[in-house]
């Protein structure tokens, strides 16, 4: 109820319209993101025992090609006289072989035997050579080593080995086979 005072004017009361109220503008917050799951990494024993596997693997790579060089270095003077008379062998070629044999080898065969030889020989194996395998051994101070070849010549495969001595720190052809077989790297 409303009373009035009998001294005041009556009036009428006010209404006042209400003035809109934006609402006050939110400020977006990205969401969170979830607690990020722990990591679960390689403990350090087990990081330990993966660098000394990997370093094992790296010492014995290194290893096995040292030991490819060594080979390979020990048996290039060897092959490559055998490689020099195996091509004069080819090519028919019984003088400059022939300066490439031991004294031993001279011993036995003279130059005109060895033309002989490659007269009859030198057709046999004329061709694309390959290596097929070298070896090389040391005993009793003496060093040798076995050349064995194959040769592509009229569509069959023909052998050849060459085998030699080094004497004096040179290495010198002691004999030679050739063959329609193949023939290996051996030493006799």
């Amino acid at each position: 109820m409303y009373m009035q005072d009998n001294n005041d004017p009556q009036t009428a009361p006010q209404t006042s319209t209400p003035t809109p109220v934006a609402p006050a503008p939110v400020q977006a917050t990205p969401p969170t993101p979830p607690p990020a799951a722990p990591k679960k990494g390689l403990s350090k024993v087990a990081k330990i025992i993966i660098g000394v596997v990997v370093g094992f693997i790296v010492l014995v790579g290194i290893g096995v090609a040292a030991i490819f060089l060594i080979v390979n270095v020990a048996t290039q003077a060897p092959v490559d006289v055998s490689n020099k008379f195996f091509d004069n062998l080819q090519a028919n070629q019984p003088a400059a072989a022939y300066e490439l044999t031991s004294s031993s080898f001279k011993e036995v065969t003279t130059e005109a035997n060895l033309e002989s030889l490659f007269e009859q020989v030198s057709p046999f194996v004329t061709g694309e050579e390959k290596v097929t395998g070298k070896k090389i051994q040391s005993a009793n101070g003496l060093n040798q080593a076995a050349v064995a070849y194959s040769v592509e010549n009229g569509g069959e495969t023909r052998y050849a080995r060459v085998v030699l001595q080094e004497t004096d720190g040179k290495w010198a052809v002691i004999n030679f086979k050739t063959s329609a077989t193949a023939l290996e790297a051996i030493i006799e």
